[in-house]
């Protein structure tokens, strides 16, 4: 996502509807309650019998786990993924919303209005109007020069960073946004995954190389090579052709995208907008608020229930919150056709 252009406003210049709290604009009006989504839901937990039988939790695309062989290659047709197929399948629910909210005109709230003491990014043109209203409340107020009740030290007001839901198009050729918006993934994805999937290496016979294909690479190896010599040539020449780009397919990027903290972050979002509380999102008993790691030893998180804890009311409020805004950042990254990057820490 773009840095953001920020807004802001003195303290005399803030009105109350500056100060009211939604997390979202339709036709740039605050709906009175949460919004209906028709397309979109929440993900609830599997029961613990169903992830103990499929033993597919997907947490980290570095784990093992998400790197096996049953998350990233079709058994039928022998095609394979970059990353595990549930990071796709979630690219699927953030495009899907992305598409719904669209629909609906809505505008999100990325980052809510902040109080800014040290007046940091401060444009010089409300620097400007802090010293004259300042200066008028000396007159009216008798307000000694050297207050800290105004100049240089009076705070101001970055308002909310609002941003209007719109999926770049030209960015989705191939995937059939009409269907995306309405099909299930697993439906979408029997005509779609070629947008996605590469080719297992293998041996073939030389009389079935009818084509010349520039997505593979044809090599001649003599048996009687040394092994030593054979590995050196795909260490160096065969790497060199690997990192070129020989396809356009849909690549899930960022280092190490974490699958429950993206999910977690898409229930944050949509519950949100429906209108709940932090509280009633972490407290549901499809645990909609997951722990991030599979680790027994993790500090991330409940191994019991597989839901987050937290030390205070505070401090579970202010998670979730982070939780909705990073899911915001992951529906605007989306809406410009990438998906799988971390927002920035503190954005």
């Amino acid at each position: 996502m773009k840095t953001p252009k920020y807004k802001y406003k003195t303290k005399g210049e803030m009105t109350a509807r500056d100060h009211v709290s939604y997390h979202c604009l339709i036709n740039g009006v605050i709906p009175e309650k949460g919004i209906e989504l028709v397309h979109s839901k929440e993900v609830a937990m599997e029961s613990a019998a169903r992830r103990s039988h499929r033993n597919t939790s997907v947490y980290s695309s570095e784990d093992a786990s998400h790197n096996r062989t049953s998350s990233r290659i079709n058994a039928n047709t022998g095609r394979t993924l970059d990353k595990g197929i549930q990071l796709y399948r979630l690219w699927f629910r953030y495009l899907k919303l992305a598409l719904e909210l669209e629909e609906m005109k809505v505008s999100l709230v990325i980052k809510n209005e902040f109080l800014d003491k040290r007046h940091q990014n401060v444009p010089e043109e409300v620097r400007v109007r802090i010293r004259k209203q300042f200066a008028e409340r000396k007159l009216k107020e008798e307000l000694k020069g050297s207050d800290h009740a105004g100049g240089i030290h009076e705070a101001v007001w970055r308002l909310k960073h609002i941003e209007k839901v719109k999926v770049k198009r030209s960015a989705y050729k191939g995937w059939d946004l009409d269907q995306v918006l309405t099909d299930s993934f697993d439906n979408w994805w029997k005509t779609h995954s070629y947008l996605f999937e590469g080719h297992t290496p293998k041996f073939i016979n030389p009389k079935d190389v009818s084509e010349d294909n520039n997505n593979f690479l044809y090599i001649r190896i003599d048996k009687t090579s040394q092994r030593r010599d054979v590995q050196m040539f795909f260490n160096v020449e065969v790497a060199k052709q690997l990192k070129g780009k020989t396809k356009n397919l849909f690549k899930v990027v960022g280092k190490s995208p974490r699958a429950n903290v993206i999910q977690n972050n898409y229930n944050a979002l949509v519950l949100s907008l429906k209108g709940w509380t932090p509280k009633e999102i972490h407290n549901h008993k499809n645990i909609y608020n997951r722990r991030t790691d599979e680790s027994i030893h993790s500090k991330r998180g409940d191994v019991d229930s597989g839901r987050s804890k937290y030390s205070s009311d505070k401090s579970l409020v202010s998670s979730i919150s982070k939780s909705k805004r990073d899911g915001a950042f992951r529906l605007m990254e989306v809406c410009e056709g990438q998906f799988g990057i971390s927002p920035p820490t503190n954005w």
